[in-house]
């Protein structure tokens, strides 16, 4: 039998994908055919056929949601905002940088973008009036990355091409940032207090400055108890991975070290150390989690249906 397609891939790149605090379109279902594809062997199949096709419903409403928003006044400026934050640039000197403008000059085009609900904002976890910005409706990533970008071989009936040509960029574009915020979610909504070292106040990305590497480390997953009478404590870092290999003992080496980056006043017990992979664990990694209760292995099958 045909293994059922996992719920993270029809979410990755399915426009009705749950992501918090946002409500997907109801039509969009309706306007993907009614459900998404029905197994594994059938999904490339079926984003050629309902969100790469011209004449689906889906292919140009990546577009129109920012066309046909009424307080959006310069399409094309805002639409290069999106590009450049699909694109990876999630800190506002980045987008300024791929934008070829000040920073000062981003704030109307954030906002705007923020206030119809394309982008969030998401405030470091260790770093006070820091943040990054992440696209909030995954059909608008898509749309900046394979469908505007390739539209005329797309147009002249090239879907499947396109899509095997852009294999890296759905992986490291789409599926990547996708699994981080199905990783931060579960932390918040599914992990136990035991998985976890207590319980979930805020689950948010962080950067850590290096003086051993002389440059600042990302850190997909903090989470932070609140505490009412003292700072909230960190109880637990993470990486999440989305790669089609399994993730190996280097990742828990590197969680290791930016443990011991974490500042003094921000933790009490020492924080547990979580590995999130879409393609499972290699033996090396496995061994060395083997018996550490402040090491949690989880993967697609422990995000579906366990804590």
């Amino acid at each position: 039998m045909t293994p059922a397609l996992p719920s993270y891939l029809q979410q990755a790149l399915s426009p009705t994908g749950y992501a918090k605090e946002h409500t997907r379109t109801p039509a969009y279902l309706e306007m993907c055919g009614g459900s998404g594809p029905a197994d594994l062997d059938g999904f490339d199949r079926w984003v050629q056929r309902r969100l790469l096709n011209p004449a689906s419903a889906m292919f140009r409403e990546g577009g129109l949601l920012l066309r046909e928003e009424p307080s959006i006044s310069d399409p094309t400026s805002y639409a290069a905002t999106l590009s450049a934050i699909s694109a990876g640039s999630r800190r506002r000197s980045e987008i300024a940088a791929a934008l070829g403008r000040p920073v000062s000059a981003l704030a109307h085009l954030l906002n705007g973008l923020r206030s119809i609900g394309l982008v969030e904002q998401v405030d470091d976890a260790l770093r006070d009036k820091r943040s990054v910005f992440r696209i909030a409706e995954p059909i608008v990533r898509l749309h900046q990355l394979i469908t505007q970008r390739r539209e005329p071989e797309l147009v002249s009936g090239q879907a499947a091409r396109v899509w095997r040509a852009n294999a890296d960029t759905v992986a490291s574009k789409i599926y990547g940032p996708h699994f981080e915020d199905l990783a931060r979610e579960w932390c918040f909504l599914h992990a136990s207090g035991d998985t976890l070292g207590g319980i979930a106040g805020a689950v948010r990305p962080s950067e850590i400055p290096c003086r051993a590497h002389r440059e600042g480390h990302e850190l997909d997953i903090v989470v932070t108890e609140t505490n009412s009478f003292a700072t909230d404590r960190i109880i637990a870092i993470g990486e999440a991975k989305a790669t089609l290999t399994p993730m190996d003992a280097s990742q828990l080496q590197r969680l290791e070290h930016l443990r011991a980056l974490l500042p003094d006043t921000r933790i009490g017990e020492q924080p547990k150390l979580l590995l999130f992979a879409r393609s499972g664990f290699t033996g090396d990694l496995a061994e060395a989690a083997r018996g550490r209760a402040d090491v949690e292995l989880v993967d697609l099958s422990r995000m579906y249906s366990g804590d």
